[in-house]
Order: C-alpha cells, then structure tokens, then sequence
C-alpha cells in the first residue's frame, strides 16, 4: 500500500480519509461500548474530520462567489 502511494496510483487525500474514518470509527465505538455511551453519536462524532472539509470547501465557495458578485456590480464603461 505504501509503495502504491509512493507511486501515485492510490491518491493520498482519500486513502487518508479513510483510514482516519475507520480509525476514528473504531475507536470511538469501543469507548461508547466500554462506557455504555450512545453509539450514534459515536458514528456520528467519527465523521467530524469529513464535516470540516464540507464546510471549508463551501466557505471557499461562498467566498469566491460572493468575490465574483462583487466584480460583476460594478459600474460598466
């Protein structure tokens, strides 16, 4: 797996996702279990790292339209 990253034949950003999900996933359940919490909200919690990147990359969107909008009202000669 490390060479195919090296390599470039398995993309580095989603095979990082991934691992994170799974390894925050598999942690958060066995304290939920060890503790009697609730395991939706050790699913839910999991996913954090994949609801900061939807919300950066709608801040960056928001940010470039608003940036285009701004640009495109202005007074033509």
């Amino acid at each position: 797996m490390l060479e195919m990253l090296r390599n470039g034949d398995l993309p580095l950003a989603p095979t990082v996702l991934a691992l994170q999900l799974c390894l925050c996933l598999g942690i958060n359940l066995l304290v939920a279990y060890k503790y009697q919490y609730s395991k939706a909200v050790a699913v839910l919690v999991a996913f954090v790292p994949f609801i900061n990147i939807y919300a950066t990359c709608v801040y960056i969107a928001l940010a470039i339209f608003h940036s285009r909008k701004a640009k495109n009202t202005g007074n033509p000669s």
